[in-house]
């Protein structure tokens, strides 16, 4: 029978010799979950900055969209940004697997919502809540918590073609009460679990085009911005609350940065609406810049005329 939401499941096909080395991938990654965390991250550092400086294509993605967003950085705090970046990135990386196999008393001590005034009280007065959370590298860890303490919590994703990745991937990530639903369920199925009680996680920097956005001011460029937050709250009666994940190596902590919820939404305007939305990510990623995915094409989508970042850096390169 097919499952209501996307619930990948373990298949004997997996013990195939071609998944070997996704065996052993996993294995590692449940042995890092053991280990002292600065050792961890010390290895994770030296690695990330490694590949990072090794991965041309990545890079220069980041690069692009760093100078972009930012055209008053000079080269050196650009080149210091995309290291740590990478730091981050590895670090996060190879401690992901703690969601999967570590105790919800350990994810306590380890992840830390600041702000939770903003959140907490909404979830003990069972109101629905999208939580709006932009794509940090740590940006699974506050989920888990939360679902840890026995919220249910849903969200839409796109689910990796290798289905041992697949069932891999949501190890930690639907170790507690989740409902993941993908494109092919649709934006109703998880509007449907919000008003049933789940918390919805959504991630709203993704470029899904020129058609469907707005395009709407990002930092000291412009985006494409879906303006969906309006007609989730206009469909579910939801607050929206700003979270944004990161990771701290001199701490060992994972963090939830809470802001206040987005009462101000709907406008009546879907460009209103979507210029908000930037505003609350400009606001959550300018503290922590290294934190976040600059890695992705965010400003791949221009109006029609206009040449996007990417192409015209690799003109000025040739």
């Amino acid at each position: 029978m097919t499952s209501d939401h996307h619930q990948p499941h373990f298949q004997w096909s997996f013990l195939h010799p071609r998944y070997w080395g996704l065996w052993l991938g996993l294995l590692f990654a449940l042995f890092l979950a053991f280990w002292p965390s600065r050792l961890r991250d010390r290895f994770a550092a030296w690695l990330g900055r490694s590949v990072g400086r090794r991965s041309r294509g990545a890079r220069f993605r980041a690069r692009v969209n760093l100078k972009t967003c930012f055209p008053d950085w000079d080269e050196q705090t650009v080149e210091q940004t995309l290291d740590r970046m990478f730091e981050r990135a590895a670090q996060v990386m190879l401690s992901t697997g703690t969601l999967a196999v570590r105790s919800p008393r350990y994810l306590e001590r380890r992840i830390k919502l600041r702000g939770e005034e903003h959140l907490q009280p909404l979830l003990d007065a069972g109101k629905p809540v999208v939580l709006m959370v932009p794509h940090s590298w740590a940006i699974e860890f506050p989920g888990v918590l939360i679902a840890s303490r026995g919220h249910r919590w849903t969200t839409m994703m796109n689910p990796n073609p290798n289905p041992m990745l697949d069932w891999m991937m949501l190890l930690g990530r639907n170790r507690f009460q989740g409902k993941m639903y993908t494109r092919k369920h649709g934006i109703k199925a998880m509007l449907a679990a919000l008003r049933d009680g789940h918390t919805a996680y959504y991630l709203p920097d993704q470029d899904h085009g020129m058609a469907k956005s707005e395009y709407v001011p990002f930092f000291a460029t412009y985006k494409a911005t879906l303006p969906g937050l309006g007609r989730m709250i206009e469909a579910t009666g939801a607050v929206v609350v700003p979270l944004f994940a990161t990771y701290n190596p001199e701490t060992g902590l994972y963090e939830g940065h809470i802001r206040p919820a987005m009462l101000d939404l709907p406008s009546g305007d879907p460009a209103v609406d979507a210029r908000r939305m930037n505003e609350e990510l400009e606001a959550m990623i300018a503290p922590h810049p290294e934190q976040y995915m600059w890695i992705l094409k965010i400003l791949r989508s221009r109006p029609e005329g206009e040449i996007d970042p990417y192409t015209l850096a690799k003109r000025a390169q040739s």
